[in-house]
């Protein structure tokens, strides 16, 4: 059955015969007659009951015009959303934090002000929920620290950055120090999952490290402040911590052999089709890392 079989239907009976909706419907009127006919055929029902000349709803028909109306009136709203390709026009784009703080609002406004017509929206969140956006269709594309894990996404490396240890400017730790003497301080470190956590950690497993993690936060902010009082030794993104750095309420502290640096990937799903409007805020996000 089609759409056609039940406009012919809600035809006939807005009509009241075959003969005035053929003519409405500027078709011939063996072809109205052969449409009702299947339907009848199809569903093994009953919908008009032949009296003479003219045509009278059965019971049954009644109740199935209502339901065809309703889904004639939901073709034609897909058909005119689908014509006016409006979804065509929105980009949904994701980050994780680091990435959604630096590089994401200079993404959005370039793609606002040299592609009006696009709306370019934005999720900005841990790596492992954007991966999960980006697998489930939600994100049509994003760019995070470290590389995808899930096999359905592709992922190309579009920049970097690198990690640095960072204390408050009295805290009592040396500017050189060893990862085993870092097992000594406390340390304060983003969330698991994270792509800062991530590389960390991986120092910490290289170097079988025991490490006493004294604040754990998915907020860069609230590390950096616990640092600046003094808690302890944050590893945070280098470019979140240099400003504070140069006004000297944070310390650098380098950790020896290790250099922490980091990849940035622009990832999206293997099967994902892009249209014109998102394949043009995808360029512009590669040339936002140079």
């Amino acid at each position: 059955m089609t759409i056609r079989h039940l406009k012919t239907f809600i035809a006939v009976c807005e009509c009241g015969g075959i003969t005035r909706a053929a003519e409405t419907m500027h078709v011939a009127q063996p072809a109205v007659s052969q449409t009702i006919a299947e339907l009848e055929r199809y569903y093994d029902v009953i919908l008009f009951d032949r009296l003479g000349k003219k045509l009278a709803l059965t019971d049954y028909g009644r109740q199935l015009l209502a339901k065809a109306k309703e889904t004639v009136a939901s073709f034609d709203d897909f058909e005119a959303l689908a014509n006016k390709r409006t979804l065509d026009n929105r980009v949904w784009i994701g980050s994780s934090l680091t990435i959604g703080k630096l590089v994401m609002p200079e993404i959005l406004n370039t793609v606002r002000q040299n592609c009006p017509a696009v709306t370019a929206l934005a999720v900005i969140d841990d790596k492992a929920r954007i991966e999960g956006l980006l697998l489930d269709g939600t994100l049509d594309f994003a760019i995070v620290e470290g590389d995808v894990k899930s096999a359905e996404l592709i992922s190309e490396a579009v920049g970097g950055d690198r990690l640095s240890a960072v204390c408050g400017a009295a805290f009592p730790a040396p500017a050189k120090i060893t990862p085993a003497e870092l097992a000594a301080y406390p340390v304060l470190l983003r969330e698991r999952g994270s792509a800062s956590r991530e590389a960390f950690d991986g120092m910490a497993l290289a170097n079988d490290l025991g490490v006493n993690v004294a604040v754990e936060s998915a907020s860069n902010s609230a590390l950096i402040a616990c640092a600046k009082a003094g808690v302890g030794i944050a590893v945070l993104p280098e470019a979140l911590v240099a400003e504070d750095i140069a006004a000297g309420r944070l310390r650098l502290i380098q950790i020896q052999g290790c250099g922490f640096a980091r990849i940035y990937y622009l990832a999206y799903h293997k099967n994902k089709r892009f249209s014109p409007a998102q394949n043009t805020a995808l360029s512009i996000a590669k040339r936002a890392f140079g």
